[in-house]
């Protein structure tokens, strides 16, 4: 018990120093950036009220919803983001040493965004552990202290929602590998309520290639029935296709309600997938890093 004490909490100051190392390397490209006459103005969604121009009607999120939207340019308005990551017991997976886990990987983007977002000003919270308002250290320190790499006995694979305010922009990290309809649930609702997203799915590299050879036993790690092969070689193309279908669909979902996707490779550079969050955020999600 106290060797896992020890080693846990070895593991969370190193993940902060690794995230605040990514967080001022991306902050300082965002510094540069704004120098370089990145607008003051930024776009976001409200609800139609009578006597808006009509030429501000945003058709296309309007078309989703029962309500009509505009889109209102303001000038540096502060922002609720709301962070979810994925505990469930498939965010523990990894097919090699070398590689980080996907849940280790969710706790470093939701770290190291954290750390950006409270130097930019915006209010932060972490869906599912605090429901109120943080800003600034306050926020840093509370997600250092309350991530870590333990996964939930839950199978359940999606955030709170009813824990989110609609003057939210939201983030949702995780695998996504669960029932398609259930990620769909969760976008439209929280579309139909005005809200943005930015979807960030982590997948293992032996998740997208399956290099797997032999007889080979798959254990089910959320609930499913284990999976006995013979071959596994014999069914590599099939389910390639598999998850490619998946992902696209995902992809295509997302987009269907003008939010964001990422897909983020685990065996991969974690700051390229945050740099490309933070350009999202930036140009596509209505938020200016203010320096």
């Amino acid at each position: 018990m106290r060797l896992k004490a020890e080693e846990l909490s070895n593991k969370i100051p190193s993940l902060y120093v690794k995230a605040d190392r990514i967080a001022n390397t991306i902050w300082e490209g965002m510094h540069n950036r704004n120098k370089d006459g990145l607008g003051d103005n930024f776009w976001q969604f409200r609800k139609y009220e009578y006597g808006d121009p009509a030429h501000l009607i945003d058709w296309k999120k309007t078309a989703k919803s029962n309500e009509t939207f505009i889109q209102e340019k303001e000038l540096q308005t502060l922002q609720n983001f709301v962070i979810w990551r994925d505990t469930s017991r498939s965010m523990n997976f990894r097919s090699s040493e070398s590689i980080d886990t996907k849940l280790y990987r969710a706790n470093l983007f939701t770290l190291t965004l954290t750390i950006i977002l409270s130097k930019s000003g915006e209010n932060i919270v972490l869906n599912g552990l605090k429901t109120e308002l943080l800003k600034g250290g306050n926020a840093v320190n509370f997600v250092s202290n309350q991530i870590n790499e333990k996964v939930t006995d839950s199978y359940k694979s999606s955030p709170n929602v009813n824990e989110i305010k609609n003057n939210s922009d939201v983030i949702l990290i995780g695998d996504f590998l669960n029932n398609i309809n259930e990620t769909e649930k969760t976008i439209k609702e929280l579309s139909n309520r005005g809200i943005n997203g930015i979807i960030i799915q982590i997948l293992d590299p032996a998740e997208r290639f399956f290099p797997y050879k032999g007889r080979i036993n798959f254990n089910g790690l959320e609930g499913e029935k284990n999976i006995l092969i013979g071959k596994a070689e014999s069914v590599r193309n099939d389910y390639k296709k598999a998850i490619k279908i998946h992902i696209e669909k995902l992809e295509k979902l997302t987009t269907s309600y003008s939010w964001k996707y990422i897909l983020d490779n685990s065996d991969q550079d974690a700051s390229i997938s945050l740099q490309n969050i933070c350009n999202t955020l930036t140009y596509s999600n209505n938020t200016e890093f203010r320096t």
